[in-house]
């Protein structure tokens, strides 16, 4: 890791903030169980990673049709797979499965209702902190409230969420300080 790197994961730490990477890995199954049922996710469960599938793939393969559960793949954990595995299968060695985007899987998983992935996050350190000293008094917590549909989390993410960093003004000339918008003013 850089220097900058290393400094701007202490900075999320010391705020309480890390930054959410909603493009590439399968969504984390303990996040949408705060706000959803084991029954509504049990069909989109990756088979590689065993978390909720993100962008998921349906495999067809015919050695695995008898299976009583979906044959469902993030797409990221797909690639990674075929990348050491070419032309291979995920649930045990042969070749010949088929792969192909679900949209019916998508569509469903979109629909599922969840909290701020940032304000899951936060939470969570949080709870792991307490074994720590307490924050300064006059730190006050931003947090966000968000409570919507996956499918309108990256709109959120992108343009309303308070927890989203914002790089320092200063950032060209060499300051590698983050902060969400409310604290900016004060960095400054």
């Amino acid at each position: 890791m850089s220097n900058i790197e290393d400094e701007k994961t202490s900075k999320e730490r010391e705020i309480g903030v890390s930054p959410v990477s909603l493009e590439t890995s399968c969504f984390s199954k303990e996040w949408i169980l705060q706000s959803n049922q084991q029954e509504q996710i049990s069909h989109f469960i990756c088979l590689i990673c065993k978390q909720v599938a993100r962008n998921p793939i349906e495999m067809d393969c015919t050695q695995h049709q008898n299976l009583n559960e979906s044959l469902i793949i993030g797409a990221n954990c797909l690639q990674q797979f075929l990348s050491i595995n070419p032309n291979s299968c995920p649930v045990q060695p042969h070749n010949g499965c088929l792969y192909s985007p679900s949209k019916a899987v998508q569509l469903c998983i979109g629909d599922l209702w969840v909290t701020c992935p940032r304000q899951y996050r936060q939470d969570s350190q949080t709870t792991t902190q307490r074994q720590q000293p307490e924050e300064e008094e006059g730190d006050e917590k931003i947090t966000c409230n968000f409570k919507g549909k996956i499918k309108e989390l990256n709109d959120h993410l992108d343009n309303s969420c308070p927890l989203k960093l914002f790089d320092c003004w200063y950032k060209p000339f060499g300051c590698v300080h983050a902060c969400p918008k409310q604290k900016l003013q004060q960095h400054l």
